[in-house]
């Protein structure tokens, strides 16, 4: 069989800015968020070949992978149900329950690459309607770049893409559970709003120092409280120079907007020397 191999880097996101605006009637929550992708990304690798559907990534292997999900979902898109030939295997970097949408990569990246080995039946619209189906990332991981995402996170407006930012990312030991946080917002937190003009501007300027004043989080507080490192990760980067810091998505994972390069190596092995042990840099400026 021709072209029954593909190997891909999903990407990780994250959330420069989250406003919780609503509640919906189907229980998730209207939100405002601009999205970014950034160079920390798991290994994806997919066959045609093989027994039905079949998910390897270690001990998140199986049915319940968004990345699984995305093939059945894809496989029933085309009315193929059955004689499937599909084989996936993740070699995982980013970070479970760390806000960095590691799932929704893989599972966009699936998506996108069974498209391409079965001749591209899909156009980039259903590929995209299909994505909102499995869950609010994914669609944003198809293309990622710089968005401005609204809905549960699914609709979504191309913004001035942002210029080289280097980034240090950490994570404690333990995650959050995003259900959790967003049940807690519902008891303690307050309902915001973004400013998407304020946005533009910064990212059409460019100036790390404009973008950092704009970060924001409606999850960090109640996150915060569910796991305090959350906030000392934050307290380590700004005492480390950083020009701003802030949790991504329900965290736990925090990054922070670095001087450069250097800058942010010295960040990362701050925080190693604190104890953290999941720390990597990043860039928003990459081939991806």
């Amino acid at each position: 069989m021709t072209n029954s191999f593909k190997e891909t880097f999903a990407y990780a996101k994250i959330n420069l800015a989250l406003a919780i605006t609503g509640r919906r009637a189907d229980g998730y929550h209207e939100l405002q968020s601009v999205m970014q992708s950034i160079s920390l990304y798991d290994v994806i690798r997919v066959w045609r070949r093989g027994d039905g559907i079949t998910c390897r990534c270690g001990e998140l292997s199986g049915p319940f992978n968004l990345a699984y999900r995305a093939a059945e979902k894809f496989v029933l898109r085309l009315g193929k149900p059955a004689g499937i030939e599909i084989e996936i295997e993740i070699e995982k970097k980013i970070p479970l329950e760390a806000g960095l949408a590691g799932g929704s990569s893989n599972a966009a990246a699936v998506l996108r690459v069974l498209n391409e080995l079965y001749g591209s039946p899909l156009s980039g619209e259903e590929l995209r309607e299909l994505a909102g189906s499995i869950g609010a990332d994914v669609a944003f991981c198809l293309d990622g770049g710089t968005m401005w995402a609204t809905g549960r996170g699914e609709i979504l407006e191309k913004l001035p893409p942002v210029r080289q930012l280097e980034l240090v990312v950490a994570k404690p030991l333990a995650g959050v559970n995003t259900q959790e946080a967003y049940r807690r917002f519902d008891e303690e937190g307050q309902t915001g709003s973004l400013n998407q003009d304020a946005w533009i501007q910064a990212l059409t300027a460019g100036r790390p120092e404009q973008i950092a004043a704009l970060l924001s989080n409606d999850l960090e507080e109640v996150s915060i409280r569910m796991v305090p490192e959350i906030g000392h990760i934050k307290r380590i980067m700004l005492k480390s120079g950083c020009y701003g810091a802030l949790m991504s998505g329900s965290g736990s994972a925090v990054f922070g907007l670095t001087r450069g390069r250097e800058h942010a190596l010295r960040t990362a092995k701050v925080l190693r020397e604190q104890g953290y042990s999941q720390v990597w840099t990043a860039s928003t400026n990459f081939s991806g």
